[in-house]
């Protein structure tokens, strides 16, 4: 299945999208009912199974010493196909840093690139397992696995959500939901072989890694999950860590309270030390489309003490799929992870 990826890594995607498409949609007569289309939900080609979706983010973000800069860095396509047979497939393939201007930068396209965000096949073997192979995001926590950008709350991300860990794994992955105690208990076990499967990844020190994340339903408004891996890590010295991570969602009407705790283990080189990191962030409606969002973030650096952030902003949602953003942050110790700055954003999930 990934003979030949390093030659078409960028459009493999794509082709394999067309396959399924010519595969599952022979020509059609004239009275065939036309697709329709719903901002956020993707467009339906007809019968066959696919949908083409994705998202758009730009933003304009003045951090710390550095200038102010405005980018359109996410311009992701979602290709997926569902048959409703056994087996699935989607991708996401990204059109990275495609518009860029800054203090010192006149417009440019000159930083753009392709990158495969995520690409896989779902294999369902009965309603409570399904089989993934390819690349999917770390599940770790909750902020890894959301990804996109209209999903999320501020366009800062927390350190704690990338900074330990990898966010994307290559591999393979069992995974899916039990009853448990009345409710449902949503688990995922995988393992990664990212060298075969994703050659052209050259900035993901994470290696080797097999890991699990568990998330229980406790009731309508509150779940929480649990989180382990193992890995190694390349750096000047690789050594393997392990990673153990707890995160919870309290949700009530348009209230929203979340929380990740991260913790991972120090090498076996003495210079090395075990390291945690955390947020908390809470939502609050202020009107019909108008939230107000609250972080606070703490986080054990391998080179200083402990740093502080706390960011205070602005959401604005006219529709679920749109999303404008505004907000601050400010800290103690915070210049190399996460330095004080304003950030400003615009999301929309087609």
């Amino acid at each position: 299945m990934f003979i030949g990826l390093k030659t078409w890594y960028l459009p493999f995607p794509v082709v394999i999208a067309i396959w399924l498409f010519l595969q599952a949609n022979p020509a059609r007569g004239d009275d065939d009912a036309q697709p329709t289309y719903r901002l956020g939900s993707g467009y339906a080609l007809g019968d066959s199974g696919l949908r083409l979706g994705g998202y758009a983010n730009a933003e304009v973000m003045a951090a710390g010493k550095k200038p102010w800069q405005f980018q359109v860095n996410d311009l992701s396509l979602f290709v997926s196909w569902d048959k409703n047979s056994w087996l699935r497939f989607f991708s996401e393939l990204e059109l990275a840093d495609a518009l860029t201007a800054g203090q010192n930068q006149d417009l440019s396209t000159r930083q753009t690139h392709f990158e495969s965000e995520r690409f896989y096949f779902d294999g369902l073997v009965n309603d409570k397992l399904t089989v993934r192979v390819g690349k999917f995001l770390t599940p770790i926590g909750q902020w890894n696995v959301l990804h996109a950008a209209p999903l999320v709350w501020t366009t800062y991300r927390p350190v704690a959500t990338d900074n330990l860990f990898s966010t994307h794994v290559s591999g393979l992955m069992l995974h899916g939901v039990l009853p448990f105690a009345d409710r449902q208990l949503e688990y995922a076990v995988y393992g990664d072989v990212t060298e075969p499967i994703d050659p052209h990844l050259s900035d993901n020190p994470f290696k080797d890694a097999f890991g699990a994340h568990l998330r229980y339903q406790w009731n309508d408004q509150l779940q929480f999950g649990i989180s382990f891996t193992n890995f190694l890590l390349q750096q000047a010295q690789s050594d393997r860590y392990s990673l153990a991570g707890f995160d919870g969602l309290w949700q009530y009407r348009k209230y929203e309270i979340r929380s990740e705790i991260i913790y991972r283990s120090h090498g076996s080189h003495p210079n090395d030390k075990s390291l945690w990191q955390g947020y908390l962030q809470g939502v609050a409606p202020l009107s019909r489309h108008w939230f107000l969002v609250g972080r606070y973030e703490a986080f054990q650096q391998t080179f200083d003490n402990t740093g502080h952030a706390g960011v205070m902003g602005l959401a604005y949602r006219p529709s679920p799929p749109i999303v404008w953003k505004l907000e601050y942050r400010t800290g103690a110790n915070n210049d190399k992870l996460a330095p004080d700055g304003l950030a400003a954003s615009f999301a929309v999930l087609f």
